[in-house]
């Protein structure tokens, strides 16, 4: 079970930094700005990532569609959520925007753990020959951008936590999910199979003492509920950074 492969540590490494010194670029330029100008750059990946998705769509229609294409895959949330993040002004937009804060804030700190999960070296490899390669890399990176320069220009304003708006969008995320994943025999999200091999292991010899359903059954309410209890995990460790600025900044007051 390979974390990082070299590809990951030549490449993700050097845009960690790139994104960390955007974040500070735009804080300084234009952190103090209104509301409006600082949803610039979270508009702008919000557009990208549409305009990504829609290319990977007609593609896979080309060559003959892949039902793995299908947007019921975790990051696939982001296809969706940004955008609206991005966009949506209504009444509840700061709970919108704390619920997205914990999802993106999740892939980040995943891709600083197991990058690979998420995509492998041959995808980097594969960067400039193969869109859907190219995809997966520029998808994923922006929403780890788009998690930067959230906590840098103060996206959401750091209030109440949205425990129970994340818990109960996740929850809808994991029916839905799993429940397309055992009809279409595709594996989104992990819902139909491990990609982690010891604990695919695992699921395979369980299904010749409980059975295959039953097994299923289990393990689809396994995955929901890593799904749910790190995204919440992540959305605590996510919430530090602006912790930290908010305290930097009362400070600063006083003084």
């Amino acid at each position: 079970m390979e974390l990082w492969s070299l590809q990951h540590i030549k490449t993700l490494i050097p845009a960690i930094l790139v994104m960390l010194l955007l974040g500070a670029i735009l804080r300084l330029t234009i952190g103090k700005k209104s509301e409006k100008i600082r949803m610039i750059p979270l508009k702008i990946i919000g557009v990208l990532l549409v305009l990504l998705e829609i290319g990977k769509q007609a593609l896979s229609l080309q060559r003959g569609y892949d039902l793995y294409h299908l947007p019921f895959h975790y990051c696939s949330i982001y296809i969706f959520a940004l955008p609206v993040i991005a966009f949506y002004q209504g009444k509840y937009k700061n709970t919108v925007r704390e619920v997205g804060s914990a999802l993106t804030a999740a892939l980040f700190l995943i891709m600083l753990i197991y990058p690979s999960l998420i995509y492998s070296g041959a995808n980097i490899e594969e960067f400039f020959q193969d869109y859907f390669s190219m995809h997966t890399v520029v998808f994923h990176n922006l929403v780890m951008l788009a998690w930067v320069l959230m906590v840098a220009l103060d996206i959401p304003e750091f209030g109440k936590a949205a425990i129970k708006p994340l818990v109960l969008f996740l929850g809808g995320f994991c029916v839905i999910s799993a429940t397309m994943a055992q009809l279409l025999q595709t594996n989104f999200a992990n819902f139909y199979s491990c990609n982690i091999p010891p604990l695919e292991n695992l699921r395979i010899s369980l299904q010749g003492v409980l059975g295959y359903g039953f097994t299923q059954f289990l393990y689809v309410i396994i995955v929901s509920a890593v799904t749910v209890g790190f995204s919440l995990l992540f959305y605590g460790i996510g919430r530090l950074p602006r912790q930290l600025l908010n305290k930097m900044r009362s400070a600063n007051k006083v003084s």
